[in-house]
């Protein structure tokens, strides 16, 4: 018991996650009540605890509950250099947890002399010399003696570290507790007509197949099947709502900016079809997105992204496409939007996608149990990814 912690975001107004969660406020992401959890149970067992948040609006230190500290490093973006070298030299506290993996964040934690853990919630797609020598440069840190656990978000994630090089038994998948569960719902039959209801959430760049969605909108409305497309996000809104205005499909695009998690889950409940679009090379996870829109029942229309594919079967859990091409979205769209046994069937095997899902460590609980008890947990041992995948054998 006791001693003292540093966990590094990437982002995050912290204190502001505190207040809502002391307000039962609704928080804008789905993982931030778990935060709050996680900071009051450290504080309850004696850990001295300090959060650092990357790109935040302006550089600044709050305390808002006795024995924290929310240090925000103002950083405008990913690649602003000397905050987190500086930020980490001046850390002294026992256990370190990156929970992003920044390469100088990464190697000033190397250069400690404190216990530290890596937790990820994404892969490295992307083809080519450049991208081949960025994960290698991933894997040679991650394996540094220094980093005793390397966490990525479920299973695909997990499995993905270790196919280019991340030592396998220093590997534990995590997840959190999701609000929503399609036993809780009853499965939805395909409604007759040709205007639909389609719902995106995420960042709206390019990359994340936003513009592949209102290229496949504008197709399909050719054909007389009209898709009313609504966005919940933020990000290159003004270039997304251009080319919507360029192909002629504006009055089908609705972009809503950040909503509270719950909203999501409600557009996502109340739409005909949910997208999940991310290019190839998107620096994926597994995203909580995909846990609400399979929580929804509502029928999922994805890409073939390498880390949707080792748990999502076209035409069984959802309808899949090539990522980045429009004309393969529209295909599919239109497949599920017309053919009700498909349509039923994907809704139906909500269930069955929820299942193959189940596995991962607890995020707040393996946090908790390594910061206090370390690599020697008998619960974290029991969930390391070696040990999961012989069990399953």
């Amino acid at each position: 018991m006791g001693g003292s912690a540093s966990i590094y975001f990437f982002a995050g107004d912290f204190a502001d996650v505190l207040r809502r969660h002391a307000e039962d406020l609704e928080q804008t992401y789905a993982t931030h009540d778990e935060c709050a959890k996680l900071f009051k149970g450290l504080l309850d067992a004696g850990v001295k605890l300090t959060i650092y948040s990357f790109v935040t609006p302006a550089a600044r230190e709050e305390r808002p509950l006795d024995g924290l500290r929310i240090v925000s490093l103002g950083a405008r973006g990913y690649a602003d250099s000397g905050l987190l070298q500086g930020a980490v030299a001046n850390d002294g506290s026992d256990a370190i947890v990156a929970h992003f993996p920044n390469m100088e964040l990464l190697r000033a934690l190397i250069g400690t002399n404190c216990r530290s853990m890596a937790v990820l919630a994404n892969s490295y797609n992307r083809r080519g010399p450049k991208a081949w020598l960025e994960r290698w440069r991933v894997a040679k840190l991650l394996n540094n003696p220094r980093f005793e656990l390397i966490s990525n978000h479920c299973l695909p994630a997990t499995n993905h570290l270790a196919s280019f090089g991340v030592d396998r038994s220093k590997l534990i998948a995590w997840d959190v507790p999701h609000r929503f569960d399609p036993k809780d719902f009853e499965p939805k039959r395909l409604a007759s007509g040709r205007s639909f209801k389609v719902a995106f959430a995420g960042a709206i760049r390019a990359d994340k197949g936003v513009a592949d969605l209102i290229r496949a909108a504008a197709q399909l409305k050719e054909e007389g099947l009209e898709l009313k497309c609504s966005f919940a996000g933020s990000g290159e809104i003004e270039e997304m709502q251009a080319l919507g205005h360029d192909l002629g499909v504006s009055d089908l695009l609705d972009f809503r900016g950040l909503v509270p998690n719950g909203d999501v889950f409600g557009l996502f409940r109340n739409a005909d079809v949910v997208v999940v679009p991310s290019h190839k090379e998107y620096t994926e996870g597994f995203p909580l997105t995909m846990f609400e829109a399979i929580g929804s029942r509502t029928p999922i229309v994805c890409s073939d992204h390498p880390m949707f594919v080792p748990v999502l079967k076209d035409g069984v859990h959802a309808a899949l496409f090539e990522g980045g091409d429009a004309s393969a979205f529209a295909d599919a769209l239109r497949r599920v939007l017309t053919e009700a046994d498909l349509y039923a069937r994907l809704s139906a095997n909500a269930d069955l996608t929820w299942a193959a899902l189940k596995g991962p460590a607890d995020w707040r609980t393996m946090l908790t149990e390594w910061i206090l008890r370390g690599r020697d947990s008998d619960w974290i041992e029991r969930h390391m990814l070696v040990r999961e995948q012989r069990a399953s054998a």
